[in-house]
């Protein structure tokens, strides 16, 4: 099977010592993939790594069949476009130039480009912010902007990490209609997302990501298995260790 990512051995540490601890995570090509794991598990490091912000200590990643390292980075990013959280703009930028710049920087400038900007600032109802500063923008706008501008440029593989936190109910339906599209030409996805209903309804495979390790993948088939007696919360729960919470300690409410 194509793999559009391989992480080998991956470490990272700060400080107070290592955040991800020899992570080991293949994510096939043309999948949508989900990265669930609670707070300070390492996702927004990893990420961070994967789309080239932040450095790491040993290990090896492989981007669509290229090992990303300084010499060839360049030729990676071509193919990835990512969504970050917070989101990262231009701030003096208008939306529509931040779009035609990130474009331009990608060498994806079709002569239909204004009609799909057009069309995608008016499915995500943003169109009135077309000349606006991306500073002016509310978190939720900021999110949407970013998304519009990482679908444009056609990428092979797509980050998305917490893509739905700040945006409304019916603009996150709408990217996940687009999410599938994007599946559907065989981009890859990659998602990160504390939201498991979302995750658990839209990703393929998932995996779990605790004290710095995966110390679950679950592909389709055995996800199905699993899901017949337990939800995706009740399977997170019993990997990273949550015990149950006890209802009778809030008696008072």
């Amino acid at each position: 099977m194509e793999r559009a990512l391989i992480i080998s051995n991956l470490t990272k540490s700060y400080g107070k010592g290592p955040v991800l601890k020899s992570l080991n995570l293949e994510v096939p090509a043309g999948n949508i993939f989900g990265l669930i794991g609670p707070n300070g598990a390492g996702k927004s490091t990893l990420i961070g790594i994967l789309t080239g912000l932040l450095t790491y200590s040993e290990g090896q990643i492989i981007i669509n069949d290229l090992e990303l390292k300084k010499s060839n980075e360049v030729e990676i990013k071509k193919d990835v476009s990512s969504v970050l959280q917070p989101p990262l703009l231009f701030e003096n930028f208008t939306s529509i130039e931040f779009i035609h710049y990130i474009c331009e920087m990608y060498k994806e400038v079709p002569d239909d480009l204004d009609s799909k900007i057009d069309s995608l600032f008016s499915y995500f109802e943003i169109e009135e912010f077309r000349h606006v500063q991306a500073k002016q923008l509310s978190s939720g706008s900021r999110k949407k902007l970013s998304f519009c501008a990482a679908i444009l440029v056609n990428p092979k593989l797509l980050f998305l990490d917490e893509p739905f936190e700040s945006v409304d109910v019916i603009s996150i339906g709408r990217m996940k209609t687009i999410i599938r599209k994007l599946k559907e030409r065989g981009t890859s996805i990659f998602i990160t997302s504390h939201i498991l209903e979302v995750v658990e309804n839209l990703c393929d495979d998932i995996a779990i990501l605790h004290n710095g390790k995966i110390v679950a993948y679950l592909d389709s088939l055995s996800r199905r298995e699993l899901q017949k007696d337990s939800s995706l919360s009740e399977i997170f729960e019993q990997y990273v260790g949550i015990s149950k919470a006890n209802d009778a300690e809030i008696d008072w409410i």
